[in-house]
């Protein structure tokens, strides 16, 4: 198997093994429909949105959202993580994000963990849309593509999840 197909069966389907003591062989991936827990560790800096976004696409695709809904979901994830950046720890880059991804069958959730200035709610989503604002859409954008959007202020940590479900089969998302 040349490296070309065998990097093309890693992605659409098996991944190697690393049993000890054999050498590393391709084995079927489990069930589509287990459980995929993914987690990152970041600074705020924000020369890491490109690594996040690439990594986001790339488990929505894997966890079945088809190119377009991928890339909407990765637009509302980098909005997210742009404003913790931003309003939070106001562009600070030596400050912590914790970055959970839980995909299941029928969703994807994304959890944000920042220990910066909280959130003021009455500004979320304030600014109207219109064709003059060139900012304040992000909220706007995140909860138009994602299907739950919660914030806590938690006594010592700000929470932001954000949720998208599986379109239904036959059912534009």
């Amino acid at each position: 198997m040349d490296m070309i197909t065998t990097a093309i069966k890693v992605t659409i389907g098996d991944v190697m093994s690393c049993d000890e003591g054999s050498p590393p062989r391709l084995v079927p991936m489990q069930s589509a429909n287990r459980p995929l827990k993914f987690e990152m560790r970041l600074t705020s800096d924000p020369r890491l949105l490109p690594v996040v976004r690439s990594t986001i696409a790339q488990i929505a695709t894997t966890v079945g959202f088809e190119d377009a809904q991928s890339r909407k979901i990765t637009l509302a994830v980098d909005e997210a993580l742009s404003n913790v950046i931003r309003h939070a720890y106001k562009m600070e880059c030596n400050h912590t994000i914790e970055l959970t991804c839980q995909a299941q069958a029928d969703s994807i959730e994304f959890t944000f963990i920042d220990r910066g200035e909280p959130a003021d709610p009455a500004r979320i989503c304030a600014q109207p849309l219109n064709e003059v604002a060139l900012g304040g859409r992000g909220t706007h954008l995140i909860r138009q593509i994602m299907d739950e959007v919660h914030y806590e202020r938690l006594p010592d940590h700000n929470r932001l999840r954000l949720k998208k479900y599986m379109p239904v089969a036959g059912k534009k998302a």
